[in-house]
């Protein structure tokens, strides 16, 4: 399960069936599990339906940590509601029952895993420190340490069977 922060304002969401031209974490994500075709550049419009299926077909799935865009939101304000939506998260991580988790941004890492730990779902946080979001320039790095938290989730799971 991936927890990111909130559907973005610009109107993108990562399920929708369309790109906006401005899906980062829909592409990197893509990209770090090697589903995204090699040389395709991410245009508005783009379908996204049979990736989103391959996406689901392998188990993985993303939430929301708040169900409104915050990102525009004074920082301030944007903190007090991530802390205020953060056990709501971990309600429904809990009845969702992940095997794995994986805490997209900064803003949300501490937040969430605290709200975590309180469920009881704190040993399944794969990343011991916040995933950047992929855009400004942290793209490679954000596709490089998913792909090592994925490669280490799959040992694991391939040394408890």
């Amino acid at each position: 399960m991936f927890v990111a922060e909130s559907p973005p304002s610009s109107g993108g969401f990562f399920y929708f069936s369309k790109t906006i031209g401005k899906d980062h974490l829909f592409r990197e994500t893509m990209k770090a599990l090697s589903l995204w075709p090699l040389g395709h550049p991410l245009r508005k419009g783009l379908d996204k339906t049979g990736l989103l299926e391959e996406f689901r077909s392998r188990g993985f799935f993303l939430i929301d940590t708040c169900d409104r865009p915050v990102d525009r939101l004074s920082p301030k304000a944007r903190r007090i509601s991530i802390a205020r939506e953060a056990p709501g998260l971990a309600r429904r991580a809990k009845e969702l029952d992940p095997g794995s988790i994986v805490i997209v941004k900064q803003t949300v890492y501490g937040p969430v895993r605290h709200a975590l730990e309180t469920a009881g779902l704190g040993d399944r946080v794969l990343n011991t420190e916040p995933l950047p979001f992929p855009s400004h320039g942290n793209q490679r790095r954000y596709r490089l340490r998913l792909r090592r938290l994925i490669r280490n989730m799959n040992q694991v799971s391939r040394s408890a069977d």
